[in-house]
Order: C-alpha cells, then sequence, then structure tokens
C-alpha cells in the first residue's frame, strides 16, 4: 500500500505518533514568541597572536558588517613576529656601541613578566609582546657576536712568516687564487703572535705563477697581512663587520711561493670540511672537463657555488641584463633542484598504479627531495644564502608531510625566524634582503591573484591555449613581481638598476628553469656512474643560450642606469610599506602604498656628497657639476674608485671630458669643482701655496698645523682616527661625515679608529 507521502506502507516512511489526541479538547493557547533580540551575540574571543582590538564606529553605532578588523586579519598577525625580531636585530647594528648582553636579558625578563601580567588579551599585553620579539632580536645578534668572536690583527704586518693550513682555495679568471689559511704561527718582525691572538683564518691573495697548494696541506709562506678593512665611504659596506662573521680574522697577499711544512693534525669538524672541499673540488675539474671556457665556468658556480673563474666581461654582462641573481645559489637554485626531484620522484612512484593508489608517495617525494636538497646544500659549499634557502625549501618540505600547504606566507615568516635566529648577521646584507622581498612578494601576489580569480572560469576554452597563455603571463608576471620586490634592495646596495631586466629574465628564465638547472642536477646525479657527459652538454647549451640573451640586452641602449646612493630612511619607508601591503589582506593594505611613496620621495631628494677621501688618505673626488668625479691624484682601477661612482649614480664613462680634468704637477695635484677647491698634496713645498688657495687639502705626508687654520685638512694621522670620510658644502663649512662614527665602538671596528683611546 503506498501512503500520500509516497511511502510504502502508508505510515512507515513515518514515525509512529505515540500521543492520543482528544479531538473535543481546546487548542492549547499560542505560545508568546520574544522579539529577536538586537544586541551584538557572543563573539569569541581573538587568538593570542592579535595585537590590537581595533573597534570602528561612527555617531555611536558601529558600521555594517561589524567585525573588528583586528579579527579580520587574526590569522595574519604571526606573520609580523619576524618583522618585530628583525627589528630587533636592525637596532643592534645601528647601535653606536655594543649593548650590554646582561641588561638585555634583564629586559626580556621583565618584558616576558609584563606580557604574562597583562595577558594576550589585552591591547597592552600584545604591544608588550611586540617590544619583547624587539628585544629578543637584539639579544640573539648579541649573543651571535659573542659566539664568533675571534682575534683579529689590528696593524699591518709586512713580511709576516706565517705557517697555516690551506682551508679554502678559489681560483679567480686571471689565474691568481684566494687560499683561506688557518694559522698555526705568525712571526713578524716584533716577534711571534701567542696562540690565543691567532686569528680563526686568514683569507690571502697569491699570484697565479706559483704552485697551488693541496687543500688541507700545511704551508709556510712570507705575507703582508693587514686589518680587514673598514667601510670605503660612511655608511657602506663593511667588510670589517662581515669578516667578523665569518671568522676571518685578517687580509693580505703573499709574497712568497707557499712552501711545505709540517704541522699539528687537524681536528675532526675541519677534516669534514676538508673531505667536503675536496669533493667540491673533483666534481668542479670534472665539469671544466667537459664544459671548458666560460660555459663550465658558469656551470661550476651553479653546482658548486665557486664563482671566481667566471670572466668579468660575462658577469657585467649579467648584472647589465638583470641575471646576475642567477650565479648565487639561493631560493631559486634551491627551489628549482628541490622541485625537480619532487616532481621527478612523484612522477616515477606514479607509474605504479598499486603505489599511488595505497601508499603515501607525495610524501615520498618530498622526503627525497629534502635529501636532495640537503645534498646540494653541501655540494654548493653552505653559503649564508645556501643555508637559507635550504631552511626554506626544508619548512615547505616538511610542510608536505604534514598535509598542510607548502608555499604560504606562514611558512615564509618561519623560515625568515630560524634564518634570523641562527644566523641574524645575514639581516644586513643584500642577499637576505633581495631573496625574502621577492619570495614575500610573489606569494602575496599570486594569492591575491588566487582570491581575486576564485569563482571565475577559465579565459579559454581550449587546453593548449590556456596553458600557453597561463604559463606566458605566468612568467612575466613573476619577473614583474620580483624585479619590483628586489629593485628598491638592489638600488641601495648596488646603485644600478637593469633598466631591461624584466626582458631579461622573462627570455633567459625559462632557459634556466627547465633546461639548466634541471640538467645540471641529472648531472650531478649520474656523475658518479660516468654519465654525466650527455647532461652537461644540454646544460652547457642553455647557459650558452642565457650569455647570448645577457650580452644582447647589455648591449641595448641605457641598459643599466646608476643612481646615487639613498638614505637608509628610505630604504626602510619603502621595505615597512611593502611589507604593510603584502602581509595583510583586508582594504587597509593599500596603506602601504604610502610609505612605500615616501621612501621613493626620499630617495630622489637624496644629495651624493661634494667630497670623498680615502679611508688611507691616498686618495679624494670631488663631484663635479655633471655628476661625475674628479679624482686626485688620477683615478686609479681599484674597489674604492668604483664604489665611489657608484655612490654619486656615475658609470664613471667620459670623466675627463664631462668634468674640469686635475692638474698635476710634481709637487700636488688639484682641482676646482663648484663651490670647492681641493688639493692633494705629493712634496712638502707646496703646503705654502695650497694651504691657502684650496678649501681641502688632503696629503699622504706630515701636514703642517699652521695649515690647518687655512683649510680643512686631512692627514694620514687624521685618517687613522676617522677612517672614509664624506663631505658636504655647507654656507659655512664642511658637514663632515665619518666612516668610523657610522660604525662606532663594536667588536668588529679597529680600536685606533677611535680618537678616545689616544
Amino acid at each position: 500500500m503506498i501512503g500520500d507521502d509516497g511511502s510504502a506502507g502508508g505510515q512507515a516512511g513515518r514515525r509512529p505518533d505515540r500521543r492520543r489526541i482528544d479531538p473535543h479538547r481546546p487548542d492549547p493557547p499560542a505560545r508568546e514568541i520574544p522579539p529577536p533580540r538586537r544586541d551584538r551575540p557572543a563573539r569569541a574571543r581573538p587568538g593570542p597572536l592579535a595585537w590590537l582590538r581595533l573597534r570602528t564606529a561612527f555617531a555611536g553605532r558601529r558600521l555594517p558588517g561589524d567585525d573588528t578588523l583586528l579579527e579580520r586579519e587574526g590569522d595574519q598577525l604571526f606573520l609580523w613576529v619576524p618583522v618585530a625580531f628583525g627589528s630587533g636585530i636592525a637596532l643592534y647594528f645601528a647601535l653606536p656601541r655594543e649593548p650590554s648582553l646582561v641588561a638585555i636579558a634583564v629586559l626580556v625578563v621583565l618584558l616576558a613578566l609584563a606580557v604574562r601580567q597583562f595577558g594576550l588579551w589585552s591591547v597592552g599585553g600584545r604591544l608588550v609582546l611586540t617590544g619583547l620579539l624587539i628585544a629578543l632580536g637584539a639579544m640573539t645578534a648579541t649573543l651571535r657576536s659573542e659566539w664568533v668572536a675571534a682575534p683579529v690583527i689590528h696593524e699591518r704586518l709586512v713580511g709576516a712568516q706565517v705557517r697555516g693550513r690551506v682551508v679554502g682555495i678559489d681560483p679567480r679568471e686571471d689565474g691568481d687564487v684566494r687560499l683561506r689559511v688557518q694559522p698555526v704561527s705568525i712571526r713578524s718582525y716584533d716577534g711571534e703572535l701567542d696562540q690565543q691572538d691567532l686569528p680563526r683564518t686568514l683569507s690571502l691573495w697569491s699570484r697565479g705563477s706559483w704552485a697551488v697548494p693541496a687543500l688541507g696541506a700545511t704551508v709556510s709562506f712570507r705575507a703582508v697581512l693587514m686589518p680587514p678593512p673598514d667601510a670605503a665611504i660612511p655608511g657602506g659596506f663593511d667588510y670589517a663587520r662581515q669578516a667578523w662573521f665569518d671568522g676571518i680574522g685578517g687580509v693580505g697577499f703573499l709574497i712568497s711561493a707557499p712552501q711545505a711544512a709540517r704541522g699539528p693534525p687537524a681536528g675532526p669538524l675541519t677534516r669534514i670540511n676538508l673531505e667536503i672541499d675536496a669533493f667540491r673540488g673533483r666534481v668542479a675539474e670534472r665539469i671544466r672537463q667537459t664544459l671548458p671556457g666560460p660555459t663550465g665556468a658558469i656551470a661550476v658556480a651553479l653546482i658548486t657555488g665557486q664563482r671566481g673563474a667566471i670572466q668579468e666581461a660575462d658577469q657585467e654582462a649579467l648584472r647589465a641584463s638583470g641575471l646576475a641573481h642567477i650565479l648565487a645559489i639561493s631560493g631559486l637554485h634551491m627551489m628549482l633542484v628541490v622541485g625537480t626531484l619532487f616532481w621527478a620522484t612523484r612522477a616515477l612512484l606514479a607509474l605504479s598504479p598499486t603505489l599511488a593508489l595505497t601508499r603515501p608517495i607525495k610524501k615520498w617525494a618530498a622526503v627525497a627531495a629534502l635529501v636532495g636538497g640537503c645534498g646540494y646544500l653541501l655540494l654548493s659549499g653552505g653559503s649564508v644564502a645556501t643555508q637559507r634557502a635550504f631552511i626554506m625549501a626544508a619548512i615547505m618540505l616538511v610542510a608536505v608531510l604534514l598535509d598542510r600547504p607548502a608555499i604560504t606566507l606562514r611558512n615564509v615568516a618561519i623560515a625568515a625566524l630560524v634564518v634570523l635566529a641562527m644566523t641574524p648577521e645575514a639581516l644586513v646584507g643584500a642577499g637576505f634582503q633581495m631573496s625574502f622581498a621577492a619570495t614575500i612578494g610573489l606569494v602575496a601576489a599570486y594569492e591575491a591573484v588566487r582570491s581575486a580569480r576564485r569563482g571565475r572560469g577559465p579565459l579559454f576554452r581550449s587546453g593548449v591555449l590556456r596553458f600557453a597563455v597561463g604559463a606566458i603571463a605566468g612568467l612575466v608576471f613573476t619577473a614583474l613581481i620580483a624585479g619590483l620586490a628586489t629593485g628598491p634592495f638592489a638600488a641601495f646596495h648596488f646603485n644600478r638598476v637593469a633598466v631591461y631586466g624584466l626582458v631579461g629574465n622573462a627570455a633567459a628564465m625559462p632557459l634556466v628553469s627547465l633546461l639548466v638547472m634541471p640538467a645540471g642536477l641529472v648531472a650531478a646525479l649520474t656523475m658518479p656512474f660516468g654519465l654525466e657527459a650527455p647532461a652537461l652538454a644540454a646544460m652547457g647549451l642553455g647557459i650558452d643560450s642565457v650569455l647570448v640573451v645577457a650580452h644582447t640586452v647589455a648591449s641595448w641602449e641605457g641598459a643599466v642606469r646608476f643612481v646615487p646612493q639613498m638614505p637608509m630612511a628610505a630604504l626602510l619607508l619603502i621595505a615597512f610599506g611593502g611589507l604593510w601591503l603584502a602581509l595583510w589582506r583586508t582594504a587597509w593594505r593599500s596603506l602601504g602604498v604610502i610609505g612605500i611613496a615616501g621612501g621613493l620621495t626620499l630617495a630622489h631628494m637624496a644629495s651624493p656628497p661634494d667630497v670623498l677621501i680615502a679611508r688611507d688618505a691616498s686618495m679624494l673626488a670631488l663631484r663635479s657639476h655633471t655628476g661625475g668625479l674628479i679624482f686626485l691624484p688620477r683615478a686609479k682601477s681599484s674597489y674604492t674608485a668604483d664604489l665611489w661612482r657608484r655612490q654619486v649614480g656615475s658609470s664613471g664613462l667620459n670623466e675627463e671630458t664631462n668634468a674640469a680634468p686635475a692638474r698635476c704637477d710634481a709637487s700636488a695635484c688639484v682641482a676646482e669643482a663648484g663651490r670647492v677647491r681641493a688639493s692633494y698634496v705629493l712634496d712638502p713645498a707646496a703646503f705654502g701655496e695650497d694651504c691657502g688657495w684650496a678649501d681641502i687639502v688632503v696629503s699622504a705626508l706630515p701636514v703642517p698645523d699652521w695649515c690647518r687654520t687655512a683649510a680643512f685638512v686631512v692627514s694620514p694621522d687624521d685618517a687613522e682616527h676617522t677612517g672614509a670620510m664624506a663631505l658636504t658644502r655647507t654656507p659655512t663649512g664642511f658637514d663632515v661625515e665619518t666612516a668610523a662614527h657610522r660604525s662606532g665602538i663594536r667588536p668588529w671596528t679597529r680600536p685606533r679608529l677611535h680618537p678616545n683611546d689616544e
């Protein structure tokens, strides 16, 4: 029987009514339904990472939607943790003196107690938490500086007899070799250095005509040893600081051929490092046998990280075309290696239906990629940039193992925290800044595009057409975002902008991603079996094509634009504005454009100094009305001269034709540029005339005291206290900035640079 409801048996589909209904009983009175409540329903308390509770109100009433800004941005607040932590590290490096570790530790404890007292639910608690993260960053940097502390040579030693173990060999294109030596003993004319005063390592140049010692061998030689040089311009790159964290306590060059000597046995950690470096050397030699010349030099750089043999012309072409980043083993190379391994392993395992349907082959592929990434880290030398790239890749692969999304801003934030905790000094380097700027920009941009495209159909019905258009658009979009994200940092650190970098990357990066790096990976995997030749040939073909693109783009007129040094405040505004734009997800993220615009305005308003003086008083330069430099004495082909040109935004071309050349004789070199007259005195007889004519007098000779009353004078003794100097003309004289003042009194600065030490 089919009931009215369509179910079999009439009542079979219904629940039987067990109540007995009296038809004569009146209906019960209707229940009064209360009006709906208009007050705000109970809302879950915000998570522990929510700093701030912002409420929007107008005329006593909430705006439509009624969700606070904090609650909508709650998931993004963790992304600001590494920003606060990194701010503490930046504060440490900006301090004029080394902070007290005990004072910072006490501050950390007090802030931690304050956070517990306020609670993470309150506004005060979250503000104190921000201060705690900043203090933790400063404490981490201080601990790192004390951890790497080692003796440093503080004076020039000429003809020092050095005996030590060779722990690094870096050949150069001109035949010279840079050696890293662990000294066993150093004897100078003043006697032998005590063991506790020996630097950890020395970085020394050796002539190409001398025999290169074997890696790990103990050798003896005579050398000129010097302290690691400080900045060649106030506020510029400080090699002494980098050397401090790299464990390099002295630099110089050999003045005699290295001879075999006897030394103590190497420790276990040193032996492991030597074995790894020896293996890298054998791999590099195998690559050069198959790919000789410039192609092989770049292949060696991409696989082993040894870049010294790359020709300067190729490096300049890569820089001018915006492709110099492919030479530094960083996130791009590591992601290509682990991505290729992940994809290839998963595709190979998917050939078996049984494994594909019954086993977690995706996680197996992630493990294989993680092991391969670790191997690439060791093979490439394990530089700071490569370590950073491996940490980022490892976090994303671990996310796959934990069934979490791999490429997210949260994973990038975790990677940044790990890198900064391990190597806080990386924050002030161009590699860290550009790498994370590109990564954050790309991930944020693709998340925004994916969110905007959600729910929309494909633009093209054809699968092939859709794939082709998507690949081309993705390539151009990636190059554009990466270029915009890294451009300000490249301009700040290198004072140059690759105008056609987008074109160069769009043309060359498919070759690097689809041919060069996959072929290099195959070559590395097949090299133990002697089967690397075909893969290296394919890799060489891709490298040659990349070089053709680089040289072609670099040859275009105006390919490189040199820009004056921007102030640090401008870079900070641009960086903070970019982070604000990338890390938030609601409409107020657009406020980051204000910070970016402010930073660009400050950069545009920056004016280079009028006079630059070398850190040893061996040279000075005046800025002419055309923007070029006039060198006194004549410009030398040196690192300092090239750095000064970049500082003022000059390419160095046609300096003599665009500016009044210096007038030199046996006594002095003089020049006049705008409101500044300068003299570089070569003979004491010139002081009588030039001290009365010039505004600035510089000399490598002792300067008489009476000259100081007539001009601004810099002698070698002055340079010992001040380091490099930058002078800007003012109505009342000169605004003077010194490298010693910018560097402060830190563990990596030379004590004699501080006037108070006299």
